[in-house]
């Protein structure tokens, strides 16, 4: 009897893509121009990367803020989770409302929730006042990333969505980046630190507000914008992928909290170093260092963009573990650097991998689901932290919370790899 050949049986699996073209969205034509096309989209990156900056200012100010009003870690930490908490909620009750007011109006009142949160800041005389103020630069945050990404999107042709994607990313990070730089700086060498920045900032998004004016809107069909849930879903195909990208999303906002939170009254305490301009250079470098990686990487397939995150990850917690128990600022700005190019590895990875696995139908879910796991990560390990230096110290409440968060990239990465090989095809003689 002849021998029959063995069949190739495959395991479907969602094809790769590079990272800058899964954070794309349909571009649409515009209706009206204020300003040409080029220039309305730089416009809209500075709008974007204003308001960034202003949620990120207060970073190395939380060391003031301590020293003048005697409140504990625990309470700097909630301080900072009720921001992050604030950007969630405001990503999915109003995640879809820039599409039915228009960009131009949201992005609007993004800047109006900044101005007021910058306004608190500056009239802030006890830790009470904190919260206020964070919880509306969270909703200022949550208006500006929707609106701003898809505007950025529309002001280019179907042709330039890798170039707004990227744009998008760089706009975010060099916000987060040049905040915590700027705010630092004015506290080291000018008078009154927690309140000439925040005044500064205001003229900046005063020119923001004016920008806007000659940004031309791109939604075509307005109607009146509704908050409502839009609710959660994990895609069926590629589940596992999916969760694994989230648990890494976790992770690397989780280490964004605590650089943005916890590790500048670090810097100052465990350091030696009370230098306010060092504090918020060393965060400034974290987040540059993200935005160089994930430039850098965008071009790259995101599942292996994703697994150099979380293989840099593990060295960059522990050179700033190290830095923090010799007491030594250049190990502790080496893992800054290593550190910030894991998050943004993980950050453009496991963002690009939630909507290459998104299903069309549910793709505003998909993605909701996604930033659930990312701003949990922002706000209960920096909490975690906070609360547990209360009681064991400083160091060994970040060491705890860098060996969670070590289990969770080792399983992310496994996930991913176990992926990969249950992909390959298989080898299975058929009955005779």
């Amino acid at each position: 009897m002849p021998m029959t050949m063995p069949q190739v049986k495959r395991r479907v699996r969602t094809p790769d893509r590079a990272c800058a073209d899964g954070l794309g969205q349909s571009a649409i034509s515009l209706s009206r121009r204020a300003v040409p096309r080029e220039a309305a989209f730089w416009l809209v990156g500075y709008v974007f990367a204003a308001v960034i900056l202003g949620t990120a200012l207060p970073a190395p100010l939380y060391a003031i803020y301590q020293r003048q009003w005697h409140f504990s870690a625990g309470v700097l930490t909630l301080i900072f989770a009720v921001y992050a908490v604030a950007v969630l909620a405001t990503l999915l009750l109003a995640g879809q409302a820039s599409d039915q007011a228009g960009r131009k109006p949201v992005m609007a009142a993004a800047i109006g929730f900044g101005a007021v949160s910058t306004i608190v800041f500056i009239f802030a005389s006890s830790p009470g006042w904190l919260y206020p103020a964070r919880i509306l630069s969270g909703v200022s945050a949550g208006l500006m990333i929707g609106a701003a990404t898809a505007a950025l999107t529309e002001m280019l042709r179907p042709a330039g969505l890798r170039r707004a994607s990227l744009a998008a990313t760089a706009a975010n990070a060099s916000g987060a980046a040049l905040g915590p730089l700027m705010a630092g700086l004015f506290a080291q060498y000018l008078p009154q630190p927690t309140v000439l920045v925040f005044e500064v900032f205001l003229g900046v998004l005063a020119a923001a507000g004016l920008a806007l004016v000659f940004i031309p809107e791109t939604v075509t069909r307005r109607e009146r914008p509704t908050l409502r849930f839009t609710g959660l879903a994990i895609p069926a195909e590629g589940r596992g992928e999916f969760i694994a990208a989230g648990v890494a999303a976790f992770a690397a906002y989780a280490l964004n909290g605590l650089f943005a939170s916890v590790v500048p009254g670090f810097t100052t305490a465990m350091l030696h170093h009370a230098d306010y301009a060092i504090a918020g250079g060393i965060t400034c470098l974290f987040f540059a260092a993200g935005a160089v990686a994930a430039l850098g990487l965008a071009h790259l397939n995101s599942r292996p963009v994703l697994l150099a995150g979380l293989g840099g990850f593990l060295p960059g917690l522990a050179l700033v573990l190290a830095g923090m128990s010799t007491a030594s600022l250049v190990l502790f700005g080496i893992g800054a650097v290593v550190a910030g190019s894991a998050f943004g590895a993980l950050i453009i990875g496991s963002l690009s991998t939630a909507n290459r696995l998104a299903p069309e139908g549910t793709r505003a879910k998909v993605i909701s689901t996604y930033f659930v796991f990312a701003y949990a990560g922002l706000s209960i390990p920096v909490v975690g932290v906070g609360v547990a230096s209360d009681y064991v110290g400083n160091f060994r409440a970040v060491l705890g919370c860098s060996v969670v968060l070590a289990v969770l990239c080792a399983l992310s990465a496994a996930r991913i790899l176990g992926g990969r090989r249950a992909a390959r095809p298989r080898l299975r003689p058929v009955a005779r």
